[in-house]
């Protein structure tokens, strides 16, 4: 038996963690797996074990929840400035149609729990996908190395063409497509042909947190402000 692992044996039956052992023989936690996982050990080292696994544990968690409250104070500033925003960028009609049609159409469910922040538009409109592309690149700002898209497309549709289409509107390179995904309508169940989306539908999407609630705040502004104003005067 080598001698190093007779030391991690040691040490174990001391109660040392894994961790520990580790930083001390220079040896891979996996190895260590492996020499120690039929080791019994007294209750004394088991306590012990369990003890600082347990504050470990308590540290992870607070430290968890401390960065939680963090992210979400930097969410709240991102949204409160681009609330503020809106009173500047309301007499352009392309701020106002993008953040409109991102408020119908767009991914907001980072804002209310869901741990993925990316801003994402989906839609089959070419027309619309353009506007939605010359929102993002001119209003929000964001450059085409950041912009990723995907197909969502059902069998009848040829793939290659679909992404070609789409590759020439948006202007994207196809090598920033992400891996298609097909798609059977429930309400045919695979047994008639889907023939009133030519192309499939595609998901836009830029994966930038700050900019996620920077439309999301705009889109909060625009409720505040001369929507409500419109729906309740």
């Amino acid at each position: 038996m080598r001698k190093d692992k007779n030391f991690a044996i040691k040490l174990r039956k001391q109660g040392k963690s894994y961790n520990e052992i580790s930083r001390t023989l220079k040896i891979a936690k996996s190895t260590l797996s492996y020499w120690l996982r039929d080791l019994k050990l007294s209750e004394n080292a088991e306590s012990r074990i369990k003890g600082r696994y347990g504050i470990g544990t308590a540290k992870l968690i607070e430290r968890n929840k401390n960065q939680t409250i963090i992210a979400r104070e930097r969410a709240d500033i991102i949204i409160e400035n681009a609330r503020k925003e809106v009173a500047e960028l309301k007499g352009d009609p392309l701020f106002l149609i993008g953040t409109s049609l991102y408020w119908a159409e767009g991914y907001k469910k980072g804002l209310h729990g869901s741990k993925w922040k990316c801003v994402n538009f989906t839609n089959s409109d070419p027309e619309m996908v353009q506007l939605m592309m010359k929102y993002f690149r001119t209003i929000c700002e964001a450059s085409d190395d950041k912009i990723r898209i995907q197909l969502i497309a059902h069998p009848n549709i040829d793939i290659n063409k679909a992404v070609s289409f789409w590759s020439k509107l948006t202007g994207i390179p196809k090598k920033q497509f992400i891996k298609t995904s097909l798609k059977i309508s429930t309400a045919s169940k695979g047994k008639r042909n889907i023939n009133t989306l030519r192309f499939g539908t595609i998901h836009i999407r830029i994966y930038s947190v700050k900019l996620f609630f920077r439309i999301m705040g705009w889109i909060e502004g625009m409720k505040k402000g001369f929507i409500r104003a419109v729906v309740y005067r």
